[in-house]
């Protein structure tokens, strides 16, 4: 069932692709936009729910406003319930391309059952 959600989300985001106008960004203090964005870099849509295994799924669209290319980095740092971050191979930089007026989708998966929240980071490549 969860996989069927997953696919209705990605449909409704490639059909939302040509509808990206002046998007708002979330209030959300887990998400840090790094000086040198592109005045256009949104990061909307932010949620932190738990698989059916029990791991803690993050999901968020990244959305380019702007006429160009962004060439971008993120990554998803995972804490436990005390706030300290969990060590993680899948905590590194991750390198992406967003197309003018695209909405990207990303999506992680904690490698530890501890995780309990999130913290994500969006820079310009190559920072």
């Amino acid at each position: 069932m969860q996989k069927k959600f997953l696919m209705a989300m990605a449909l409704l985001m490639f059909l939302g692709i040509g509808c990206v106008h002046n998007p708002v960004p979330p209030a959300d203090a887990r998400v840090t936009l790094a000086p040198g964005l592109s005045s256009g870099i949104y990061v909307t849509s932010v949620r932190c729910m738990r698989n059916e295994a029990g791991y803690c799924l993050f999901q968020a669209n990244v959305v380019n406003n702007s006429k160009r290319v962004a060439r971008l980095e993120y990554k998803v740092q995972w804490l436990d319930e005390t706030g300290m971050e969990i060590e993680s191979a899948v905590s590194s930089w991750q390198s992406m391309a967003v197309l003018p007026r695209e909405i990207k989708g990303l999506s992680a998966v904690a490698a530890s059952k501890d995780a309990v929240d999130f913290r994500f980071y969006v820079r310009p490549y190559g920072r």
